[in-house]
C-alpha cells in the first residue's frame, strides 16, 4: 500500500473531466470493506482505478491540469457530481471550466457556471499496483493459450471501449503471458490511451 497526499487540484472543461472519471470509475471497488480500492489516483495526466479483479490507466491528452504530481479522490462520488454538473450544463459542458479541489477531509467541484458540489475525501492508503502493471507488460509470453473472461468482465471492457473511443477504436489485446495471469487491453485514440488490466477467469 502507498499513502498518497490528499491535497490536489484538477482543472479542465466539465465535459473532459466527466468523461475521464466515467472511464475509470467502473474499476473502483464498490465493496464497503475495501475503502482503499474506492479511490482514483491522479498522476498528472494519468488517472487510475482498481478493484480486486481489474485495473485501468487512462492517459488523457485533453487540456487538463493537475497539481501536485500525485493525489487521490473518491472516484464514484466525484464521477456522480461531474455527471450531474455536465447534464445541467447541457451543450455548454464543453466550454464550462471545472475545478476539483481535494483537501485532507473534503473535495469540492466548482464550475464557471456557478455550480458547486462537495463530498468527503477520506484518508486511505492506496494499493501499490505498479508491480502488477510492470509484470503484465514485461513478462515474456508463452505460446498463446485461450483464456476466459466472465460476461461481466467483457461487458465492462466493452463499456470502457465505448466511453474511451466512442466505438471508433477497438480494445486490442497487447500484453499476454499465460491464461492464468493478468492480460492488458489497450484502447488508443488521437487524444488518449486507456490500458485495462484484467485477471482471466479460472475455468473448471
Amino acid at each position: 500500500m502507498n499513502t498518497q497526499t490528499q491535497l490536489g487540484q484538477i482543472t479542465g472543461t466539465l465535459r473532459d473531466l466527466a468523461q475521464v472519471f466515467a472511464i475509470v470509475t467502473p474499476y473502483a471497488s464498490t465493496e464497503p470493506t475495501r475503502p482503499a480500492l474506492q479511490l482514483a489516483t491522479i498522476r498528472r495526466q494519468v488517472f487510475e482505478c482498481c478493484d480486486s479483479y481489474a485495473a485501468v490507466k487512462h492517459t488523457t491528452g485533453e487540456q487538463i491540469t493537475t497539481t501536485p504530481a500525485t493525489f487521490t479522490l473518491p472516484a464514484s462520488e466525484v464521477s456522480k457530481a461531474l455527471t450531474a454538473a455536465a447534464k445541467l450544463a447541457g451543450k455548454h459542458a464543453g466550454t464550462v471550466e471545472a475545478t476539483l479541489t481535494a483537501t485532507p477531509e473534503t473535495w469540492t467541484l466548482t464550475t464557471s457556471a456557478g455550480q458547486t458540489h462537495t463530498g468527503n475525501n477520506p484518508q486511505h492508503e492506496t494499493p501499490n499496483t505498479s508491480q502488477i502493471w510492470h509484470d503484465a507488460q514485461t513478462t515474456t509470453p508463452d505460446t498463446f493459450t485461450p483464456f476466459s473472461l466472465a460476461a461481466w468482465q467483457i461487458e465492462r471492457l466493452a463499456k470502457t471501449t465505448k466511453q474511451a473511443a466512442n466505438n471508433d477504436q477497438p480494445a486490442t489485446l497487447t500484453n499476454y503471458s499465460t491464461p492464468t495471469k493478468p492480460v492488458i487491453y489497450t484502447i488508443t485514440t488521437p487524444t488518449s490511451s486507456t490500458l485495462v488490466l484484467v485477471m482471466p477467469t479460472r475455468t473448471q
